[in-house]
């Protein structure tokens, strides 16, 4: 329902509410040729005719009568609404999205202790293109990701380190990162950038060739392949569960907290900004 709709709505109701175009007209405070005009295009727009003559006012018809409980249940919802916004006890939701690893293993947990049990949270995980989509479209009103956005109108702060290390099997005591090649790696959803970064820290440079085994949209799915012995893997340590062991060296990489001017400087970024603060040694 479009603006004009609603405010046809309303006439609508009045009318019904009044029973007749002269009393609703002094409800709303407009001239009673205005308010007929503003029920005939609302009948037009619903494709029904919701009032009739009778006597000298108007009654309802069974169609009018299913839409002014609907129009009055509506009404009356936003008038709860306004008297919680206005009395300050309305709390929006928190709506946050995150790439899976940090998001899942590290912030999920640390959002549910420091958020307080009625406020309501809204955590989506995807790609950090996704992340951008869905922060460009509204969907959510910060991310946190592994690199930031560079794109007006939005701010980036890098607000923790995550650890990434080369995963493995439980059992297994040393790997050889320069033997890539007999490796075999158990690779998911944008698991080029960790990879790229751990390797460039490491070897210094990117390896020519890797032997690609399992592939997993997600993180979880790759560690149970690679806890079966079907390869190795490159991701962030905090994650790493039973059966699995980091090897080799670590390597750090920033996380940050992204959005527009006005979500960079609110209540829900400075939380965030608290209970991520131990994720930056």
């Amino acid at each position: 329902m479009n603006p004009a709709d609603l405010r046809r709505a309303a006439a609508f109701y009045a009318i019904a509410k009044a029973g007749g175009v002269t009393a609703a007209a002094r409800t709303i405070g407009k001239s009673p040729p205005a308010v007929h005009a503003d029920l005939r295009r609302f009948e037009r727009s619903v494709g029904a005719v919701l009032v009739e003559r009778f006597g000298r006012g108007m009654r309802l018809t069974p169609s009018g009568r299913i839409l002014y409980e609907a129009v009055g249940r509506a009404f009356a919802e936003l008038d709860r609404a306004a008297g919680e916004v206005a009395a300050g006890n309305f709390d929006s939701p928190l709506r946050i999205g995150a790439v899976p690893g940090f998001g899942r293993y590290v912030l999920a947990d640390r959002l549910l202790a420091a958020l307080p049990v009625k406020r309501r949270m809204v955590l989506r995980t995807g790609s950090h293109d996704q992340l951008v989509e869905m922060l460009a479209a509204g969907e959510v009103d910060l991310i946190v990701s592994y690199r930031p956005v560079i794109a007006a109108p939005f701010e980036c702060e890098a607000v923790a380190i995550e650890q990434l290390g080369l995963i493995a099997p439980s059992g297994l005591e040393s790997f050889d990162p320069h033997a890539l090649a007999a490796g075999r790696w158990v690779t998911y959803e944008e698991y080029e950038f960790v990879f790229a970064k751990w390797f460039a820290a490491v070897l210094g440079h990117q390896p020519e060739h890797i032997t690609r085994g399992d592939h997993h949209d997600e993180l979880e799915e790759a560690f149970a392949s690679v806890r079966a012995g079907r390869g190795y893997t490159i991701a962030p340590v905090e994650a790493v569960g039973p059966g699995l062991v980091v090897l080799g060296t670590l390597v750090s990489n920033s996380v940050y907290l992204c959005g527009s001017r006005q979500r960079m400087r609110s209540d829900d970024s400075r939380l965030l900004r608290q209970i991520l603060a131990t994720c930056r040694d």
